[in-house]
């Protein structure tokens, strides 16, 4: 064990012990004792200014909210340091595929104080992934689902009046909607899948088609004396085909050349930036990305539907991004910290989150209540099928997925060979 190793072990030690004692202190006391709560999240400095404003935090005198943003891609190691200096946060967002990894720097929210009845009644589904036998890890805030684009005008082309629902449909859409010049080279492709590195979502494209199929990805066991998180890409689940296999497939199948539906390729551009420039008829992306794809092609005649769905499964999900709010181990006053993340969690303020970031709630007493508009609807309607899965690394398990796939596409392992080395990687980061 290195020196810093050996810091960053006692530091944690130190902070648990701390935040335990004065989580005590001030609930016993009632907390009402005027706090400064430090927050570090992944929404601009903007946007939360926005929020604040609009639901009216200054008139809580109790507590006073600085918020810091803080880049995703090197949250970890800033955060890390800062709990090691004793200069952490009070509340930092973390979102399902970054909970797990970050799960030693934060405080689980008792059960006494959230109960997890009251969580589940209030939160989606997808929310369950916050949960311990304890108490909760976040409380969430939004939730960003993964949507079906597609360009109507291709659509009412090829005489198709609906995206397809389900994804046996997309054989034929493909036939109808993919089109070869002379050579076989693809000039417009009916959606991206089948390969990684030129389609940003592939990843998560890639866990929506597990989730479907019957797969959790990964879980925690409860039928162990030792419940510990593991890979199962490799289980059956009882089903006559592993899930795994069966989705992997489907997925690459599309990259193929010798497949009648082949419709992609990793020469072609970024699925996006294809989707926009009005050479993909469909793009699986997330509500988050609505704003952009718009403001890059204003004239494209952009439809939203809900992502194709299993007719195997007979369950409907999308694969969604869920943002929470957590306590960090370094707070010196976490029951003003939970005031605080209960504050941003609530009716109220979700709404006003919701509206800034054009985004879904994650409360189901909101999503009840639809707003009229078409994408509006269909996030809404997402958010409630949205679902994900506990990553013990996502910039990790991004490259593992990558190579997963390509080492189908290329021809360098069968797909139950690339399932097989998905799950050891995994298994290997968990540990």
């Amino acid at each position: 064990m290195s020196k810093f190793q050996l810091i960053l072990l006692v530091s944690f030690g130190a902070f648990i012990i701390i935040a335990v004692l004065l989580f005590s202190f001030y609930r016993s006391s009632g907390g009402t004792q005027t706090a400064n709560i430090v927050i570090w999240g992944d929404i601009s400095a903007e946007d939360f200014n926005t929020l604040s404003n609009n639901v009216g935090f200054a008139n809580d005198r109790t507590l006073v909210l600085q918020y810091s943003f803080k880049d995703p891609s090197t949250f970890d190691t800033t955060f890390t340091e800062a709990l090691a200096l004793g200069s952490g946060p009070d509340l930092v967002f973390l979102s399902q595929d970054k909970i797990y990894r970050e799960r030693n720097k934060i405080l689980v929210i008792p059960s006494s104080s959230v109960s997890q009845k009251d969580f589940s009644n209030t939160f989606i589904d997808e929310s369950d992934l916050f949960l311990t036998s304890n108490g909760v890890y976040a409380l969430p805030l939004s939730v960003d689902p993964l949507v079906l684009y597609y360009n109507r005008d291709l659509l009412s082309k090829a005489s198709l009046a609906f995206p397809p629902a389900f994804w046996d449909q997309m054989y034929s859409y493909a036939n109808k909607l993919t089109t070869k010049d002379g050579a076989g080279n693809i000039t417009k492709s009916v959606l991206a899948l089948g390969e990684a590195k030129n389609i940003p979502n592939s990843k998560n494209i890639l866990s929506l088609l597990m989730l479907q199929a019957g797969t959790p990805i990964t879980d925690i066991p409860s039928d162990t004396q030792t419940p510990k998180l593991q890979a199962e890409l490799t289980n059956n689940f009882n089903l006559p085909l592993n899930p795994a296999n069966s989705a992997l497939d489907f997925y690459t199948q599309f990259a193929n050349p010798a497949k009648p539906f082949y419709s992609w390729n990793r020469s072609l551009r970024n699925a996006n930036v294809n989707f926009v420039s009005g050479d993909s008829a469909l793009y699986i992306g997330f509500a988050s990305e609505l704003r952009e794809l718009r403001a890059k092609s204003p004239t494209l005649n952009i439809g939203i539907a809900l992502v194709p769905q299993s007719r195997v499964s007979g369950k409907s999900m999308t694969y969604g991004t869920l943002r929470g709010v957590a306590i960090s181990k370094g707070s010196k006053n976490p029951s003003a910290a939970l005031r605080a993340a209960l504050l941003l969690s609530s009716a109220n303020t979700s709404l006003a989150l919701s509206k800034i970031l054009q985004l879904p709630p994650p409360r189901r007493d909101l999503l009840s209540n639809k707003p009229t508009d078409t994408a509006s609807g269909v996030f809404y309607d997402s958010a409630i099928q949205s679902r994900g899965w506990l990553d013990p690394d996502d910039a990790e398990t991004a490259s593992i997925f990558t190579n997963m796939i390509e080492s189908v596409t290329s021809g360098r392992a069968r797909v139950d060979e690339a399932i097989s080395t998905a799950q050891d990687q995994i298994n290997t980061l968990i540990k």
